[in-house]
């Protein structure tokens, strides 16, 4: 999986280089310090599986870098934003500058690779608190089709290892959705998402 990820901060470029590139080698990560740079490294890449744009890089000025991201790159990754928060940014918004996810600073570092794996396999990935706010309707709550995928699964009792082998994913990764799904439902546990999901009437 080869990985473009741009941080203002020269730390999380070094730690996005060094430890999650050495975590698993099946992932080669490139390292940008700003929007333009990004832009150019990505256009010499042979191929491009997932993006990352830090918020914070001067040059991005939120969504209007992402579009211009967009625009210039010749590969057709998906795009996530990161940052310490999504601050205005709706799930909405994003998605309709192209954006495929953000990625909060706090994910652990296991977290954030199987967020990238998530948008690399092209889905989204969008944090709870960007798509559940106290008083939305439930037809704001917006789910990925692995998450509907997952939650299928869970409706019919499936383990993990069972609906894993059904979707031909990883048991870690069917563990990442059911996590986003039990954020977004606002659930405690497996069954309790399944009763937020019936209680919803999301199918």
């Amino acid at each position: 999986m080869r990985l473009l990820m741009a941080y203002e901060n020269s730390l999380s470029r070094d730690f996005a280089a060094r430890h999650l590139a050495n975590s698993d080698a099946d992932v080669r990560i490139t390292t940008a310090a700003s929007l333009a740079q990004s832009i150019e490294l990505a256009n010499q890449l042979p191929m491009l599986d997932a993006v990352a744009l830090d918020l914070e890089m001067p040059d991005l000025d939120g969504l209007t870098g992402l579009r211009r991201f967009r625009q210039k790159c010749r590969h057709p990754a998906p795009i996530a934003l990161t940052g310490a928060q999504s601050g205005a940014i709706t799930a909405s918004a994003l998605i309709a500058a192209g954006g495929a996810g953000f990625l909060p600073y706090h994910m652990s570092p296991d977290a954030l690779l199987g967020a990238l794996r998530v948008l690399a396999a092209g889905e989204r990935y969008l944090p709870a608190d960007m798509v559940v706010r106290r008083g939305v309707p439930a037809g704001d709550i917006i789910l990925t089709m692995r998450e509907h995928d997952v939650l299928s699964g869970l409706r019919s009792s499936l383990s993990n290892k069972e609906i894993a082998d059904n979707l031909s994913l990883s048991e870690v990764t069917v563990k990442h959705h059911i996590k986003s799904l039990r954020g977004k439902l606002g659930a405690r546990n497996r069954v309790h998402a399944v009763c937020r999901a019936n209680e919803l009437d999301i199918r």
